[in-house]
Formats: structure tokens, C-alpha cells, sequence
């Protein structure tokens, strides 16, 4: 019976292991009420060692169950580098076409993550992303926390 145990846990720390493949991951928290204000880009530092791999980034937001929009028009900013930033606008798509949560929620919060730019490759050293959003309002609604997460592509 040690032995299976011993052998079952060898196999889960080796195959956690060789499946991570989040070079960074971050969440920002505590909006206010709930409310993510215009003029609060939220920026996220990371470093990349391995310039011989291909990354993809991942936008993660928390919102209220049932949100009220279907989609959220996002801004983001990389800063390579070097310096010099991209600018990418998209849309940051909540529901399906048939109104469905495309999220996974659990009681009254759903998480939710959006590839937004994949199979990139990247230059040894620091990143800096600022993301923000660019709804028609002082504030976005019903948004309890915003990440990201840099993955080695598969």
C-alpha cells in the first residue's frame, strides 16, 4: 500500500509539473463597489527568460452572474523590451450567441478567460501590459476582479 501511494504521488507532482506552462499570472482584486473606473488601467509586469518559445496572453475576469453586457470593448497596451508598446482592441466577449454565460460561474460569480493574442513570440526580458476597458461610461458594472496570464504556447 506505501508503495502505490509512493508511486501515485511521484506521478502527480511529475505531471503537474510537466503541464504548467503559466510563465506569469496575476489577478487584481477589490474593485470598488464592485466597479472598475475608466481612468484605472490596471498594469502587470512580467519577465521572459526563454526567448525560444512561443506565448500566448489570456485576459481573466470575474463578473456578476447574468451580466448585462455581452461583450466589453477592451484596450490593451504591451511594452516590449525595447520599449515600444502594441496597442490591440478587441472585444472581450461575456455571453454566446444564444445569451449563454460563456464563463464558468459558480453562485452569483462566473470567471472567465479570453485568449487575446496567441503564438507570439517573445524577446528575453521585461513586459509591461496595461489593460483597460472602453465602455461609453465613467465606470464598468459588476466586475469583481481582472488578470492575466502569459502560457507557453502547446
Amino acid at each position: 500500500m506505501k508503495t502505490k501511494l509512493l508511486f501515485f504521488s511521484f506521478f502527480t507532482v511529475v505531471f503537474i509539473s510537466c503541464n504548467n506552462k503559466t510563465v506569469f499570472s496575476e489577478t487584481k482584486e477589490g474593485f470598488n463597489a464592485n466597479q472598475w473606473p475608466k481612468k484605472k488601467v490596471q498594469s502587470f509586469s512580467f519577465a521572459i527568460n526563454d526567448d525560444s518559445k512561443y506565448y500566448d496572453f489570456i485576459l481573466t475576469i470575474s463578473h456578476v452572474y447574468d451580466y448585462q453586457f455581452e461583450s466589453i470593448p477592451m484596450e490593451v497596451g504591451i511594452t516590449n523590451p525595447k520599449g515600444e508598446t502594441e496597442i490591440l482592441r478587441f472585444d472581450l466577449l461575456i455571453k454566446d450567441a444564444k445569451g449563454k454565460d460563456k464563463g464558468d460561474c459558480l453562485g452569483d460569480l462566473c470567471d472567465l478567460k479570453q485568449p487575446f493574442k496567441k503564438n507570439v513570440k517573445l524577446s528575453k526580458g521585461t513586459y509591461t501590459v496595461h489593460i483597460s476597458h472602453q465602455f461609453n461610461y465613467d465606470y464598468l458594472p459588476n466586475i469583481t476582479s481582472l488578470g492575466l496570464e502569459v502560457d507557453q504556447t502547446e
